[in-house]
């Protein structure tokens, strides 16, 4: 019998005790490394024109207005999310498990079987929040006839969100990960900037900026959907010696659904804090946190940019029972999570104040709390892709137990802090969750399969990071003239400067040298196209 034929048993006992090489050099490297570099170059597109638009919705719509904005997309997103159940995270599963052993017909089954469950859940919530519109603003938007009619047209655009998102999750299944950067990080970013900017110039207000999302979103969609059919191959399976013992259908429904509510409520854990600002305090406050919040998560984009790549692998592993490799793995793919994302979160903290002004005036009162998100994020990377072993290991109701258990820790600092501190305690109630679920997956991966991610390697770029800040520091002290963006600017340059030359000259290791030759010659021959 194939090795697909069956639920992959656990490998637990092949963790226990064991003693993983920290030099090894497992040959799922180079795609790991090259498939970063790739969305490492999406993250970066996507970051650069997240920031600017929202930098352009601040200074061309009220505060009251971007803060409606920010709800709506947030409940948008939550919905949409709510129509994939799960399914997203079983193609990548699935559809890496058959691709792998040419199994390309179940894969493409298991992919219909995906769109035609997420759909037309995602028609239903869509008719669904159109009628709801008046009932929702009122609770979170004051009623606001403006702020019905964007709910209502943002609504659209569920049923397509839900089939880009399995669309991507399938090339993301084949190790291709160019065509999400294509899709979602350029295409879409770049179109819905360049659509909202003329509607904004033309005065079609929040519901053209609404417009302009739905626009772009739906082009996205019909790229993604090319590039799924361009990569998954049409041939026939390779013939197996036995009956499969569970059908896709069985096995994807099976995996996923108790992901379904494991996204649900991860993607509410995200925004709680934004929907219970706007549900305790008002829409200028959600303005002024919302722009912060869209700051504060940038570093994720780079967990995100290795996790994406990292996912099917982590079930590929799992199931060939390759343990050894995978642990080596875990510990290179969190380190450099962990290194490239210290930078980024010192720039926020020490640059808090001058980022928040560039969205206008009085988006400077929400810089103490984008240095609590930055904070949250660094824990994020120190835990590196602990969910996505959970996850891929074929452990989906023990997140479920994570996120339920943190959703009620962050609802319940939501409830105690923001009414008191407004930004500050949604700000506070986002880095306890974040703390919360984090240690919790490290723990289970450690409890679960013996493995942890951690030496005093990670001194080094603490050190690093001492000395850019210090850096910074001393220039303040010294550099009296100029000032605004370029003063900025140029600190921000010393400061990576300094950050890399130390992190240099204290030395990597073996297999992070590995990695960066891998970068250095553009990854030839790594599998990924």
């Amino acid at each position: 019998m194939s090795s697909s034929d069956v639920e992959p048993q656990p490998m637990d006992d092949l963790f226990d005790g064991q003693l993983l090489a920290p030099e090894a050099t497992p040959a799922y490297l180079p795609r790991i490394a090259k498939g970063a570099m790739i969305n490492l170059s999406g993250t970066a597109s996507r970051t650069v024109l997240a920031y600017g638009y929202t930098v352009m919705l601040a200074r061309m719509l009220q505060v009251s207005a971007l803060g409606y904005y920010f709800l709506i997309v947030t409940i948008g997103n939550i919905l949409g999310l709510a129509s994939v159940v799960g399914l997203d995270l079983g193609l990548v599963r699935y559809v890496s498990l058959y691709a792998g052993e040419a199994r390309f017909r179940r894969a493409r089954r298991t992919l219909a079987i995906a769109l035609l469950t997420a759909v037309p859940i995602g028609v239903a919530l869509m008719v669904a929040t159109i009628f709801l519109a008046p009932s929702v603003a009122a609770r979170l938007m004051g009623g606001d006839p403006a702020a019905v009619t964007a709910l209502r047209i943002f609504a659209i655009s569920i049923p397509f969100w839900a089939a880009a998102k399995l669309f991507n999750a399938t090339t993301q299944g084949l190790h291709w990960m160019r065509y999400q950067v294509y899709s979602r990080d350029i295409g879409e970013q770049f179109i819905k900037f360049l659509l909202t900017a003329a509607l904004l110039v033309a005065g079609a207000g929040l519901a053209g900026v609404i417009w302009a999302n739905v626009a772009a979103l739906v082009i996205a969609t019909l790229m993604s959907m090319m590039f799924a059919i361009k990569v998954l191959p049409m041939g026939a399976d390779m013939q197996t010696a036995q009956r499969p013992t569970r059908q896709p259908r069985e096995r994807l429904f099976r995996y996923s659904l108790p992901l379904a509510f494991s996204n649900i409520l991860g993607m509410v854990l995200v925004w709680v804090d934004l929907l219970m600002l706007g549900f305790l305090r008002n829409s200028t406050e959600v303005g002024y946190y919302g722009a912060a919040l869209r700051v504060g998560v940038a570093s994720s984009a780079l967990f995100l940019a290795f996790a994406t790549v990292f996912m099917p692998v982590i079930s590929d592993l799992y199931n060939k029972r390759r343990a050894g490799e995978l642990g080596a793995l875990y510990k290179t793919v969190t380190r450099w999570v962990f290194i490239l994302s210290l930078p980024l979160v010192l720039l926020q903290l020490l640059f808090a104040g001058p980022v928040m002004k560039m969205f206008g005036d009085g988006f400077n009162s929400g810089s103490a709390a984008l240095m609590i998100l930055a904070l949250s994020q660094l824990i994020n990377a120190v835990a590196g892709p602990a969910g996505s072993m959970v996850i891929m290991s074929g452990r989906s109701r023990l997140e479920l137990v994570n996120i339920t258990f943190t959703l009620i820790i962050d609802i319940a600092v939501c409830l105690i802090l923001i009414p008191r501190y407004g930004l500050i305690g949604a700000a506070i109630a986002n880095a306890s969750a974040t703390a919360a679920i984090n240690m919790m997956r490290a723990a289970e991966v450690w409890l679960l399969m013996r493995i942890h991610a951690y030496d005093y390697g990670y001194l080094k770029p603490l050190a690093a990071a001492a000395a850019a800040a210090a850096a910074v520091l001393m220039m303040e002290l010294w550099i009296r003239s100029g000032g605004g963006i370029v003063r900025i600017a140029f600190q921000a340059v010393v400061m990576a400067a300094v950050y890399l030359v130390v992190t240099m000259a204290l030395g990597l290791s073996g297999q992070d040298k590995l990695v960066l030759r891998l970068v250095r010659k553009r990854l030839p021959g790594a599998g990924e196209g």
